[in-house]
């Protein structure tokens, strides 16, 4: 995994999290983007970041609550109520971050993937349809 990636688990206290600007998450960001940290991804009250240096530290300084930990932490034991969007999350962000995932991506040439394969091979129009 990238040494510099981690999540920041948000401390949203009992709310769930917002959308929008103004929100809890939205002012996350911001502070993310003030720190000089890199914004990766985010799901509800998880964020991956990357940061390098003191950014944690102004990362966690600027928000009350929040924690700066690696990609492999037991996040469940910091928001024991993590719901099915997060685990998800979650176990996407570790898998896109394994050593085997990023091993297979490097491998891997453009256009060879089966999802590639069916886009190059399927007609522009579908059957019956026609462009006039």
């Amino acid at each position: 995994m990238e040494s510099n990636v981690r999540l920041l688990i948000l401390d949203l206290g009992q709310q769930r999290p917002e959308s929008g600007a103004t929100s809890s998450v939205g002012r996350a960001l911001d502070s993310v983007l003030a720190s000089g940290a890199t914004f990766r991804h985010s799901s509800g009250r998880i964020v991956v970041v990357e940061v390098a240096g003191d950014q944690a530290s102004r990362l966690t300084g600027d928000l009350p609550g929040a924690r700066v930990v690696p990609l492999d932490a037991n996040v469940s034991e910091l928001i024991p109520d993590l719901d099915t969007n997060e685990l998800l999350f979650l176990e996407a962000v570790r898998i896109r971050h394994s050593a085997a995932y990023q091993a297979e991506k490097a491998q891997q040439k453009p256009g060879e993937s089966p999802e590639e394969q069916l886009m190059f091979t399927a007609p522009c129009i579908p059957g019956g349809q026609s462009n006039g």
